[in-house]
């Protein structure tokens, strides 16, 4: 009996700690919600949440994984053209500036575990130092993501399971 209650102990502290208790994994977004864009179709109003379509063709899809001591952030929906920069990490946040290439313009993100399989994110994108949009987001963790065709005009199709 001992034996047995010592291979327990043994095995259960070799297993990998749940994938919720960290912000690792493949998210997709579920949510947004503007709350400032000039470009707001007339009567929009902000604040309110917009579901977002689980089959969607262009998701915001990103994954996150452990690099060395810190972590290592792939935005699916964006390739080359879009540069992403950690600011810091850890295991129940993460903050990223994401900054495209050609125009310059910038968008900041952080990000914050709200229940194991849920991710926050308050955005704000500047170009030329003006805010031009700002939001906020939500993910649902998901088993995969994969990019799934070559870049369009809306971004690189993803898909999610």
């Amino acid at each position: 009996m001992r034996h047995l209650a010592l291979l327990l102990c043994l095995s259960a502290s070799s297993v990998p700690a749940y994938a919720g208790d960290t912000i690792e994994g493949y998210w997709q977004d579920t949510e947004r919600r503007i709350l400032y864009s000039p470009d707001a179709p007339p009567g929009y109003v902000f604040g309110r949440w917009t579901d977002l379509d689980p089959q969607q063709t262009y998701p915001t899809a990103k994954h996150i994984r452990r690099a060395g001591a810190g972590y290592e952030l792939i935005d699916l929906l964006y390739d080359d053209e879009e540069q992403i920069k950690i600011i810091r990490a850890a295991d129940e946040r993460i903050d990223f500036l994401r900054t495209n290439r050609l125009s310059g313009c910038a968008t900041s993100h952080a990000c914050a575990l709200n229940k194991p399989d849920g991710l926050f994110c308050a955005v704000e994108t500047r170009c030329a130092e003006q805010v031009v949009w700002r939001g906020e987001e939500r993910y649902a963790r998901r088993a995969s993501c994969e990019r799934d065709g070559r870049r369009q005009q809306q971004g690189i199709p993803v898909r999610c399971r």
